[in-house]
């Protein structure tokens, strides 16, 4: 086995998912339905995404991002050859509430599920 470049030691800084959401840059798509937290491929949504017309005062907002979900599990499964050769990495389109069309990046996380985001959030 070879020895890693670096090791714990080496390691200055580290910024976690979990102070990600802290700090509003994702958003964690369990606080909708809990049981996410378990199945399904995505855990996170970037605020940034979100802020093109997802985010509402009130709870209104979670239909949309169910759309939201159900557009990027299109184009994993798509790309994937129906979720038969995965990557960690996905791109496509999806139509925002407004009705605009939008490009979107999907990334496997350090927890093995997925991030969606805007390009510019990759």
């Amino acid at each position: 086995m070879q020895n890693p470049i670096f090791s714990e030691q080496d390691i200055v800084s580290q910024y976690t998912e979990k102070q990600a959401v802290e700090d509003g840059i994702l958003f964690d798509v369990a606080q909708i339905k809990p049981e996410w937290a378990i199945k399904g491929l995505f855990n996170y949504i970037t605020s940034n995404l979100l802020s093109k017309g997802y985010l509402q005062s009130d709870k209104s907002f979670v239909p949309n991002v169910i759309d939201l979900l159900n557009q990027a599990n299109h184009i994993v499964k798509t790309k994937s050859q129906n979720f038969k050769a995965f990557d960690h990495f996905f791109s496509g389109s999806i139509e925002l509430p407004s009705g605009q069309k939008q490009k979107i990046f999907i990334q496997q996380n350090v927890t093995g599920k997925f991030t969606i985001m805007l390009p510019e959030d990759y």
